[in-house]
């Protein structure tokens, strides 16, 4: 084999082994299968998993807001015990789509935990992403976005020149749910959070 042949042959291969980010294939879960992600994402997850394991869970709901667009953000401080002493509380925010509820299945519903140690720079994070507005890029449209260690994620932006700022709340990993808000309703969520850590403040 000559030597140019040679060098063809092997980019040929080295371009084969590559893997293409374009061609990843988007998951979609089958029919009773568990979502393929291993390892908790937050101390709280993992605690609610632990399996041969007894788990006392105290919780305290602090309030749900519904929004104007047949969407719902429950948020609860939680505490979770085993039986061997150990403790962990935090903040757990569950979204629902009811926009997208069929007669022949349930709203679209996801989980997110917030752990107590992580609360504080949530809210301070939340704080600086409600502010955003055309001051933070030169461009006609920005976006703003905050995801925690729990993967719920709190975006504001405008998308189209001129038009009004919105915001949007996410949570779930397999399968996501995204609830479209407005700045009120955004800053009404942070003060649930903050009112969830207070609860816990309470328990020390």
């Amino acid at each position: 084999m000559n030597f140019p042949r040679f060098l063809l042959l092997s980019g040929l291969l080295l371009a084969l082994s590559i893997p293409c980010p374009a061609q990843r294939r988007r998951y979609e879960p089958q029919l009773n299968e568990r979502c393929p992600l291993e390892g908790a994402l937050t101390r709280l997850e993992e605690f609610d998993s632990r399996m041969q394991a007894i788990i006392v869970r105290g919780s305290t709901h602090v309030s749900t807001l519904t929004t104007a667009r047949n969407g719902a953000v429950r948020v609860d401080a939680i505490e979770l015990r085993d039986d061997s002493g150990n403790s962990t509380t935090g903040v757990v925010v569950e979204l629902k789509d009811s926009s997208r509820q069929e007669a022949s299945r349930p709203a679209d519903e996801s989980r997110s935990y917030i752990d107590y140690a992580e609360i504080d720079r949530v809210i301070k994070a939340w704080d600086r992403v409600v502010k955003s507005d055309d001051t933070i890029t030169k461009l006609n449209n920005f976006e703003s976005r905050y995801r925690t260690m729990g993967d719920l994620e709190i975006a504001v932006f405008r998308q189209t020149p001129g038009g009004a700022i919105a915001a949007a709340i996410s949570g779930g990993l397999c399968d996501r749910v995204r609830l479209f808000l407005s700045l009120d309703e955004l800053i009404r969520l942070r003060h649930m959070i903050a009112q969830a850590k207070e609860r816990l403040d309470e328990l020390k």
